[in-house]
């Protein structure tokens, strides 16, 4: 018996119905399985599709406590609940299994896998892994905490898949098969979710449980495990590295110079390293340096990471809204301060009960001032001589311009979730694109 057709014979719960949530639904219908479906949201954001859409299936909304999550086979859970809450916690003591849909793919999917964690970077470097290999003329699917469903990724006539997982979608995976997995690198964030950094820590590793290949970074000692198959990356002293002849840098594999390093469109040497982890990910492929070079030479970017908005008098301003965590905005300032006078960020929102102490040195490094805003501006203004708190974005981008002059960089990068004031991080990073162009 296959496992869909044990499903089948189970009595299923899906826990959430945001958009993971919905995706389990979908998959679960078309393969001719109506789950129960339970958020505790009296009127979750798919309420109206599922009872337009499959109106057969069981739906309860509200608390927990209502659910019965004792008396079910099996619950789907989204990655956003975690398994402490007590309701959940009560039925895996009772005997229920909890997983997530990335545990479900595994368990159903039998195309090669290359899985890549992190607390930053994670993004850009499954999305440039996928450009390369549409360079080499691979079909891949990218998939996980980017792109698309993982289930739906399990329809596809792919050759190979690229997953960008987060420790939550970890939490509740433990049957993956990966050709090649990477932790990137690991710094404080979702404090708010897990009793201690070591509990994070080890959230993150589990993407290592069942890899042929596991690619770690050289100066984060947290990413690496002991493993039969091991090959590291860093900027220098690694496998994969940058090396420098006659002046000029090189992508160095192994010791051997494998591409000039300004084959790479986007700047920076935390992209650098991006590239070096891409090219460590995917080394079971036999890709040519051909496809590389093109691949790192077509990729611009991800939106709301480091990018460009605008050139204002000469003043530049970046939208890094996607730095929701404060390793992610250390990174960021250290990646332009090479080209500015001086940075004038702009901080806030809600930091997740993280560690601002990181920040520090490189604040009074790279900053001219700082201004800060959201739910926990507080946290943020005592970091620098010169900063601010500011009720709105909108004021911190009319303060920054002012404070500002050429060849300075204006730099959103919050070091917190966009949660108190913004739907997501991406709507928090257009509206800052929205505010610098009316300047």
């Amino acid at each position: 018996m296959n496992y869909l057709d044990k499903l089948k014979q189970q009595h299923i719960t899906i826990l959430g119905l945001g958009v993971t949530g919905l995706g389990i639904v979908r998959f679960m219908v078309q393969h001719g399985i109506t789950p129960k479906v339970v958020d505790t949201r009296a009127v979750p954001p798919g309420a109206d599709w599922l009872a337009h859409n499959v109106p057969e299936c069981e739906a309860v909304f509200g608390p927990l406590a209502e659910a019965a999550l004792t008396r079910t086979d099996l619950i789907v859970i989204s990655p956003g609940i975690p398994l402490y809450d007590r309701y959940v916690a009560q039925a895996i003591a009772d005997g229920t299994e909890v997983i997530g849909d990335v545990e479900l793919f595994a368990r159903l999917n039998d195309k090669p896998v290359v899985a890549v964690t992190g607390s930053n970077g994670k993004s850009t470097v499954v999305s440039l892994a996928t450009e390369v290999c549409k360079a080499a003329g691979l079909k891949v699917g990218l998939g996980g905490n980017i792109g698309t469903s993982v289930l739906d990724l399990l329809d596809q006539e792919l050759d190979l898949i690229i997953l960008e997982l987060s420790s939550f979608q970890l939490e509740t995976t433990q049957s993956l098969q990966c050709i090649s997995a990477m932790i990137l690198n690991i710094t404080e964030d979702h404090m708010d979710r897990y009793p201690d950094f070591d509990a994070y820590c080890a959230a993150k590793r589990r993407i290592h449980q069942q890899t042929d290949l596991l690619v770690y970074n050289r100066d984060d000692e947290q990413t690496y495990q002991k493993h039969k198959n091991v090959v590291s990356v860093g900027l220098s002293n690694a496998d994969y590295c940058i090396e420098t002849s006659s002046g000029q840098e090189f992508f160095s594999v192994l010791g051997e110079a494998f591409l000039p390093a300004n084959c790479l469109s986007i700047p920076g040497k935390h992209n650098q390293f991006n590239a070096l982890s891409v090219m460590a990910i995917l080394r079971p492929f036999d890709i040519d340096k051909q496809a590389f070079e093109k691949g790192f030479g077509q990729f611009n970017g991800l939106a709301h990471r480091c990018q460009l908005v605008a050139e204002i008098s000469g003043i530049r301003y970046f939208n890094d809204s996607k730095a929701t965590n404060v390793g992610a905005t250390v990174t960021a300032l250290e990646s332009l301060s090479d080209e500015c006078e001086k940075i004038i960020l702009i901080l806030g929102g809600d930091a997740k009960g993280a560690d601002t102490a990181p920040l520090n040195a490189p604040l009074r490094m790279h900053c001219r001032a700082v201004l800060c805003f959201g739910k926990d501006a507080d946290l943020f203004t005592p970091l620098h001589d010169n900063s601010m708190k500011v009720a709105t974005l909108q004021e911190a981008v009319s303060e920054a311009s002012k404070q500002a002059k050429a060849g300075d960089i204006v730099l959103l990068a919050p070091a917190c979730a966009s949660i108190d004031m913004y739907p997501n991080y991406m709507v928090r990073g257009e509206e800052f694109s929205k505010l610098v162009g009316e300047l």
